[in-house]
């Protein structure tokens, strides 16, 4: 179960962080590199759509928490959730059909529109890694989803060549988000600190390997990373201190 929610974790960096990532590359890049993208980046938004629907269906609990199982609730981040998902797939149907006919404005223009969907689905998965969990204060929750983001960039650099600033930028902005968790969740920790720990050194350590094995210790240090969120979600949920919905827990 812990390996389906890490896979998860990995599979949405990776697939959001190209979104906000990659057109701003491609903007004036070979027609080859940007004919592949157009093609990869919807069935990219379905298989993570399709993959996070599965996974939450297995464990419910932790989305429940947050409301973001429930559309007409009207809560703001499963509005926001929704709407990134569908402007992402509308905008990638649109790519797959006239790519060719982009200039390079068009390409970053769907490169803002990538980092805006990224952020809410990396809000969404904070919120899901709390669950019902220790609930940190209004603007740690948000710290610490905005420091997710770089592990997103270097996931998306990972899988599309070798590593650039992202990934080193990704092994500092973990650190420094796991530091503003609740202090009962990072007491919790435990023996996974040692997955963090080699998951920080691979990411910091990426760019200053030899060149054959920099994109391997970055990919490495990407799935270490996904695999510590999943667990910290599973300690959190086990954790279960709020008695209230966590939303109505939160303090500014």
């Amino acid at each position: 179960m812990i390996l389906l929610a890490a896979g998860v974790v990995a599979l949405n960096l990776a697939v959001w962080g190209a979104h906000a990532l990659l057109p701003w590359r491609l903007a004036r890049a070979p027609e080859r590199a940007r004919r592949l993208w157009a093609r990869l980046a919807l069935p990219g938004v379905g298989l993570s759509v399709v993959a996070t629907a599965a996974a939450l269906r297995l464990a419910p609990d932790a989305a429940a928490a947050w409301r973001l199982h429930d559309l007409a609730g009207g809560e703001l981040p499963t509005v926001a959730l929704a709407v990134a998902a569908g402007a992402t797939a509308l905008a990638d149907l649109l790519l797959a059909l006239g790519w060719r006919q982009l200039e390079p404005a068009a390409w970053r223009l769907l490169a803002a529109l990538g980092a805006l969907a990224l952020g809410a689905v990396t809000l969404a998965a904070e919120l899901v890694r709390i669950g019902w969990g220790p609930v940190p204060s209004t603007a740690a929750l948000l710290a610490a989803a905005a420091l997710r983001l770089p592990l997103a960039l270097a996931a998306a650099e990972a899988t599309a060549g070798p590593p650039r600033l992202a990934t080193p930028l990704a092994g500092l902005a973990l650190g420094a988000a796991v530091a503003l968790w609740p202090e009962s969740l990072r007491d919790a920790l435990g023996a996974d600190r040692a997955t963090l720990g080699a998951a920080l050194i691979l990411l910091l350590s990426a760019r200053l390997v030899p060149a054959r094995l920099r994109r391997p210790a970055a990919i490495a240090g990407v799935l270490l990373a996904a695999l510590f969120l999943a667990r910290a979600g599973e300690i959190s949920q086990a954790l279960g201190l709020t008695q209230t919905l966590p939303s109505e827990a939160l303090t500014p």
